[in-house]
């Protein structure tokens, strides 16, 4: 658990001491220790308890370990710019990662994880993590390490574009890409502004066209190697192909009237229109998520990415 928390795509400022400290907090059991107590005390001091407490577990459960201790910090020196001192003391940290990985508990871990086993192999032969890493993620699609940032609104991006990414020929996974969905228009411009200062990799900002508000307080802010998007008109569902969105519903609704070409092309946008057209046929509230997936199982070819789709695409492959 601690490792996948240690290997995700998170601020090390803050998933550092939080893991650290839980594993102080969980297992010094005598003399006891508060987390008050924690913060009085050096990054040298935690390190020092971490690395006891973590590779002694390890070579209790596994009696042949080769204490082959392993840092983490040259994977996320690739994404963040860290400059908090206490933080890169806590990186050094060494840990006997090898052996968790090559044991059975490791028979179900996530994506995070799977890249750090495959990694680990592959650094072994020619001590270069940052190809290591790179021929890793090009074999696997691993999508680790993270080399490009999305920030959108909502989920609809967050399903839908490595799909037609992938589908005009860049797999997010063998490219690095990741999408982080903020929830929302107005949780863009505060995550873009905290993320602007610690990542080293570039960010794609991508917005609906009624967030042209945030969309130009993001672009006052901009780094030269990022590049904010504004839909030209609505929101993402509204530049889906018509053909893709009535194949999609008869997919989730083999038995029920599809809708027509008028239902679709309302006034309101394709996500009011949808909502109505779920009404009317007893199919109960329209939600986005599950209508982006059945959209996403749809995706078969390439000519349902509508021009601004593959606009959109460009935009992040050059990137």
């Amino acid at each position: 658990m601690s490792l996948d928390r240690l290997t995700r795509f998170k601020n090390p400022e803050i998933k550092y001491r939080r893991v650290f400290y839980d594993i102080i907090l969980k297992n010094m059991l005598s003399p006891s220790i508060s987390k008050h107590k924690l913060d009085e005390k050096n990054a040298a001091f935690i390190v020092n308890i971490v690395e006891r407490i973590w590779n002694n577990s390890v070579k209790k459960l596994f009696p042949k370990s080769n204490s082959d201790c392993f840092t983490l910090k040259d994977l996320d020196d690739i994404q963040y710019n860290i400059t908090d001192e206490y933080t890169k003391e806590l990186m050094q940290a060494k840990l006997n990662i090898a052996d968790i990985l090559n044991s059975d508990i490791a028979a179900k871990i996530p994506q995070n994880v799977i890249f750090i086993k495959k990694l680990f192999k592959e650094y072994k032969k020619n001590k270069d993590i940052i190809s290591a890493g790179r021929k890793i993620r090009n074999d696997f699609s691993t999508l680790f390490p993270i080399e490009k940032l999305i920030l959108t609104e909502g989920i609809t991006e967050e399903i839908l574009l490595p799909k037609f990414s992938e589908l005009l020929g860049c797999d997010f996974g063998k490219n690095g890409i990741f999408i982080l969905a903020t929830g929302g228009k107005s949780k863009v411009l505060s995550i873009y502004a905290e993320l602007k200062y610690i990542l080293k990799i570039p960010v794609f900002v991508l917005l609906d066209n009624d967030a042209e508000p945030v969309y130009n307080d993001v672009l006052s802010v901009l780094r030269p190697q990022d590049k904010a998007y504004l839909i030209k008109s609505g929101e993402f569902e509204d530049i889906l192909s018509k053909e893709l969105i009535l194949k999609s519903f008869r997919e989730m609704n083999y038995d029920i009237q599809p809708p027509t070409s008028e239902e679709l092309t309302a006034e309101a946008g394709t996500c009011k229109s949808l909502d109505l057209i779920w009404k009317s046929r007893g199919l109960g509230e329209f939600r986005k998520a599950p209508f982006a997936k059945a959209v996403s199982q749809c995706l078969d070819n390439a000519s349902f990415a509508t021009d601004e789709i593959r606009e959109i695409i460009n935009c992040i492959q050059n990137l």
